[in-house]
């Protein structure tokens, strides 16, 4: 689930940082904004990016604390993660073969934001909130994801 969030957080950035629609046709230094199988290529390029960085940090650290091996647990948990990443990165495919145009990019960046927004409704779930309080919590926490990835842009320059 961590990785489903981080992910989700990141693509939410590498969304709001994509100029499309009107918005890429105003600009002089795009042609038309970013759709279709380069849209697709971003959202796998970024989750394998991601994916491949965090496991193999995730592989040192598991030697580093696991007395120089890595465990059964590790490993599974690493390709956890890895699933974590493919899950994401299909759900956030899907839209993009449905509507093929410009508009994919905004409706697409909903994937990701729906998913962190689950992930707190899911938490509050479980701590036994009522399903009203926990979508109320979901969409806080939905917000917050939001906030986190607006920020990663303002500090990046985009």
């Amino acid at each position: 689930m961590t990785m489903v969030l981080y992910l989700s957080i990141v693509l939410l950035a590498t969304f709001f940082a994509l100029p499309s629609g009107s918005e890429a046709a105003s600009d002089s230094h795009v042609s038309g904004g970013i759709h279709g199988l380069e849209l697709i290529g971003l959202i796998w390029g970024t989750t394998i990016g991601l994916a491949a960085a965090h496991w193999f940090a995730f592989r040192l650290t598991a030697r580093v604390f696991g007395g120089g091996t890595v465990s059964d647990s590790d490993i599974y948990v690493g390709i956890a993660q890895l699933t974590g990443a493919a899950f994401v990165a299909l759900l956030c495919t899907i839209p993009v073969l449905l509507i093929g145009d410009d508009a994919e990019v905004r409706v697409t960046a909903f994937v990701p934001a729906f998913l962190v927004g689950g992930a707190g409704y899911l938490v509050a779930r479980a701590g036994d909130r009522g399903k009203t309080q926990a979508f109320v919590l979901g969409g806080i926490v939905m917000m917050l994801g939001l906030t986190v990835a607006t920020l990663k842009n303002v500090l990046a320059g985009h």
